[in-house]
């Protein structure tokens, strides 16, 4: 028992090392986006994306971005899938493109209104 717990582990470790050296990233296109159909894809060496994100929330995090910032990040994810999976809601909310926007930087503490 000792044993299989142990390759299990080292099989992790290595599946989590080699995910993360090819650069394996899961990114979901929400059903707004014009030029891909809703997927959450499997891209590879997709280092300029975090592990679990979206077209949308890697425009967010762009001090200026571009007016056709969103269409030119589908294009370019468009080029480097391996795998199309079925639209997830609940990973493109995990993404949570809109923070950038409402500007949260400490989460979402509010001031008391009365001193």
């Amino acid at each position: 028992m000792k044993i299989a717990f142990q390759a299990f582990t080292a099989i992790s470790f290595l599946f989590i090392v080699t995910v993360w050296f090819a650069g394996l990233r899961l990114v979901v296109v929400p059903p707004a986006s014009l030029s891909m159909h809703p997927a959450t894809a499997v891209v590879a060496d997709g280092h300029t994306y975090r592990m679990i994100d979206s077209p949308q929330a890697m425009c967010g995090r762009q001090t200026y971005p571009a007016t056709d910032c969103e269409q030119v990040a589908i294009r370019k994810l468009s080029k480097l899938v391996l795998i199309r999976l079925p639209f997830n809601q609940w990973l493109y909310e995990f993404t949570d493109p809109e923070r950038p926007v409402r500007g949260n930087l400490f989460g979402e503490a509010r001031l008391r209104n009365a001193i």
